[in-house]
């Protein structure tokens, strides 16, 4: 009897061991299956949910007539004010045979002769004037390419955005601070590396500073970078369930579904595929305009904006040595140094892309 009592414990140690690894593999091979199946019924969900419910521009929006030229989408995003102001403006070039993206931001304060008799604008008060489909017009007419597509992002959608995405981890360049009007702390951002949740980006988005309307661009073109880096590391099928969940909060001709389907096309790029740029021109100042009196503007330059647009849809001739550089002007008499012409932040080098990021004094300096 004792024999048989020794035994029976080896016995079922080894039973219970083989049964743990049985149990194991089973759990793991349900949660593959589980992902997989969720996977399934978010694809299903957002083809079948907008199967009669087509995409307001007709078909994929996304769908090119050549391999060569991108599909244009203007995004802006407006504030709460009344009446409402665009104070983020860019366009993208996507292109999705090719898996490329180009992204160029326009400053808001982007000088634009007025209609009607109206005068000199800026892309700012247009939107307050004429809204999105005023800006479309205005922005095909500056790039004199069709600009099919548009998204307007209100305050709230873009929080709801970074919500989505946990917040943003990121260094802030320097303390920002910006009171409404009651004298109540809306921005208060200090300087270093940190984590901003949806509020903090968003006020990160909006602040400006004494170096203008530029200097608020080119750290938006910073946070839209640090986003899709971000967000490229993701799976695309992930990507894509969680932009089509987004997308109605957004004012758009762009269906979720094609929104959804662009963002799983681009699943397993990288940065690489995405390029970036600042409308090409110059800060000046209106002083003999009572519209934009002592108000700084951005100038822009028609023919770098079209060998921007040439790098875009691969129209500019491969034997283009660069962009012609402006010299920098000679000091003035009081010692300060004259205004200088920012070009595209993207050189052409020979026949390539050479990455610099334009600051707001015109300096160049390589991409982070």
């Amino acid at each position: 009897m004792k024999r048989e009592n020794k035994r029976r414990p080896t016995g079922r140690k080894r039973n219970h061991s083989g049964i743990h690894k049985s149990g194991s593999t089973v759990r793991r091979i349900l949660i593959l299956v589980s992902v997989v199946l969720l996977a399934s019924v978010a694809v299903f969900t957002w083809h079948s949910r907008d199967a009669g419910n087509p995409s307001p521009t007709g078909g994929d929006s996304f769908s090119q007539v050549s391999a060569d030229v991108p599909v244009y989408m203007l995004v802006v995003g407006v504030d709460e004010e009344n009446p409402q102001q665009c104070n983020f403006i860019g366009v993208a070039a996507v292109n999705k045979e090719k898996k490329h993206i180009d992204i160029i931001m326009l400053p808001d304060n982007t000088k634009i002769e007025g209609r009607r008799e109206k005068g000199p604008q800026t892309l700012a008060s247009v939107y307050s004037e004429g809204g999105i489909v005023l800006v479309q017009a205005v922005v095909e007419d500056m790039f004199h390419v069709p600009v099919t597509g548009y998204a307007v992002f209100k305050e709230d959608a873009f929080m709801k955005l970074m919500d989505m995405n946990d917040g943003m981890n990121m260094y802030v360049e320097k303390n920002m601070y910006h009171a409404d009007s009651s004298g109540t702390a809306d921005i208060n951002i200090f300087q270093g590396y940190q984590h901003l949740d949806s509020r903090e980006a968003l006020g990160y988005m909006r602040y400006l500073d004494s170096n203008g309307t530029l200097s608020r661009t080119q750290r938006q073109l910073r946070f839209v970078k640090l986003f899709l880096t971000a967000r490229l590391k993701h799976f695309g099928i992930v990507n894509a369930v969680e932009a089509y969940r987004f997308w109605n909060n957004v004012t758009s001709n762009v269906s979720a579904k094609d929104m959804a389907r662009l963002v799983y096309a681009f699943g397993g790029a990288d940065s690489k595929d995405i390029s970036f740029y600042i409308l090409p021109g110059e800060s000046s100042q209106l002083h003999d305009d009572k519209a934009l009196a002592d108000s700084d503007y951005w100038v822009y330059d028609p023919i770098e904006v079209q060998k921007v647009i040439g790098l875009t849809n691969n129209a500019l001739a491969a034997d283009v040595a660069a962009v012609p550089e402006r010299p920098e002007p000679a000091d003035d008499k009081s010692g300060r140094k004259g205004e200088r012409k920012d070009t595209a932040k993207d050189d052409i080098k020979d026949g390539k892309k050479k990455d610099t990021d334009t600051h707001a004094d015109g300096n160049k300096v390589n991409k982070q």
